[in-house]
């Protein structure tokens, strides 16, 4: 890490600073100033980056890197120019420190970034062209999350005036039920497309943008209304259909991101995840999408189901890595390169 990288880390984590000064890097649970437990996000979540978790990643950000095409883009399965997986695609070439202008993807990063500059609409969407573009928030969401996590990372007055613009729309187009939905006007909303609005906001007020607090109250609203109590998750809507391990990993991540940390259900929301974490009749569906946001929320909470986790999934993608050093598909390996990379605690977004 670079002594700018270094401020940059901690001015935007002073939490994170202070817990490391407490020693819990080497596993000392934080107490409450009463004297009492921590709420358990302050739990240590150190888990060591092996080094064949480090070849792992560096193999696997070469073929993401080998993919980009000229104009800064990357060709996606999930439609033409789709800028949501082409953000993650970004965002993994980052996970260990790159930015733009600085580190072994620099060049990358970088045109990606303008890649998803030139992409941006009149109204502040960021999507692929074209009126058929597939889930456009989405994409728009995915898109505004990376714009936040490298303005945050570089404070490049560029990406700040875009960002807003970003930010502009996702509050514009919020539903009165506190939710969004697939196209970029209020609708009913889905916990799917709402967790990525959310870590959006999130990553923008971290950077610095204006987000206005009823939104972030209105998106508070919906996340509760989508929690099946029966079954301790999260279900796709709001008062209805069954919990899942990939909406209850997004519905763990949507309360951390407004600063939720102690609310009262995400012990349940927890053990949930654990429980279906190993369980394949349980977490196949959607099961990157489910793994990504169960290692930002488990990570967040730390402690045993933190360390129980991350092994497990580390261990699953270095044997499925062995012989090709990815999964050949971008969205895909741009996700597990992100799950592995958490140790790394380079991207804001693991920060606490």
């Amino acid at each position: 890490m670079t002594a700018v990288q270094m401020h940059s880390f901690f001015l935007r984590s002073p939490v994170l600073l202070v817990l490391f000064m407490l020693g819990l890097a080497n596993g000392v649970p934080v107490r409450a100033a009463d004297g009492g437990p921590a709420p358990a996000f302050l739990y240590d979540a150190y888990v060591p980056l092996e080094p064949a978790v480090v070849t792992a990643v560096d193999r696997a950000q070469a073929w993401v890197a080998s993919q980009q095409r000229a104009d800064g883009g990357w060709a996606t399965q999930q439609g033409t120019n789709n800028t949501g997986v082409i953000s993650y695609a970004i965002l993994s070439l980052m996970v260990n420190g790159t930015v733009p202008g600085e580190g072994k993807y620099a060049r990358q990063v970088g045109m990606g970034l303008q890649f998803l500059l030139n992409s941006q609409r009149d109204n502040g969407l960021v999507c692929s062209p074209g009126p058929d573009a597939a889930g456009p928030m989405y994409q728009h969401a995915l898109s505004t999350l990376a714009l936040a996590e490298m303005y945050g990372m570089t404070g490049n007055p560029r990406i700040r005036s875009s960002l807003i613009k970003a930010v502009g729309l996702i509050v514009d187009t919020q539903h009165t039920a506190g939710g969004w939905r697939y196209q970029p006007k209020p609708q009913e909303g889905d916990i799917s497309v709402t967790v990525m609005q959310v870590m959006a906001l999130r990553a923008a007020v971290e950077a610095g943008i204006y987000v206005p607090k009823e939104t972030i109250e209105r998106a508070l609203v919906f996340v509760h209304a989508c929690y099946n109590k029966q079954e301790k998750g999260f279900a796709y809507m709001s008062g209805r259909g069954d919990a899942g391990f990939a909406r209850t990993a997004a519905g763990l991540v949507c309360l951390q991101a407004v600063g939720r940390y102690d609310d009262p259900i995400i012990p349940d929301v927890v053990a949930y995840l654990d429980r279906t974490a190993s369980d394949p009749a349980k977490n196949k569906e959607y099961f990157w999408y489910g793994n990504y946001y169960a290692s930002v929320g488990l990570y967040h909470y730390g402690g045993d189901p933190w360390k129980r986790y991350y092994p497990k999934i580390k261990e699953k993608i270095l044997n499925d890595w062995r012989q090709n050093g990815h999964y050949g598909s971008l969205l895909d390996t741009s996700w597990a390169i992100l799950v592995l990379g958490v140790p790394c605690r380079y991207l804001p977004i693991y920060q606490r």
